[in-house]
């Protein structure tokens, strides 16, 4: 099986708590399966920064710990956080939330593996 994958990048300015981004995925006739999110680490902010993913509006992974995304492993077939298959092409939303403002910038990146949908 052959998996590719799209990234959402989000930044989180220094003096805010948190922001959002919304993309259409590329349409290419592929399933998300899953998502990682890899992040610039944290900052001298010692809150839990929590992730969230939505698909056209409809929640597919709630608001959490970032780092229940985080892969820990070279490969993906056990490396990420599995979700309900969806198509490629739809409106992804990644929210990036802390209790209290960052104290320094804050980079992440969402990864969404996709694998060929006659898998």
């Amino acid at each position: 099986m052959k998996y590719t994958e799209e990234v959402i990048n989000i930044s989180v300015s220094t003096g805010t708590n948190g922001d959002t981004v919304t993309e259409t995925t590329t349409p290419d006739g592929t399933q998300i399966v899953g998502v990682a999110i890899f992040h610039s680490g944290l900052t001298a902010n010692t809150d839990i920064i929590n992730a969230m993913v939505s698909v056209d509006g409809v929640d597919v992974s709630k608001m959490q710990h970032i780092e229940n995304y985080r892969s820990r492993e070279a490969g993906y077939n056990s490396s990420y956080k599995p979700l309900v298959p969806f198509q490629s092409g739809r409106k992804v939303k990644f929210e990036v939330r802390s209790e209290t403002n960052f104290t320094s910038d804050f980079k992440a990146q969402l990864i969404l593996i996709k694998e060929p949908n006659n898998c």
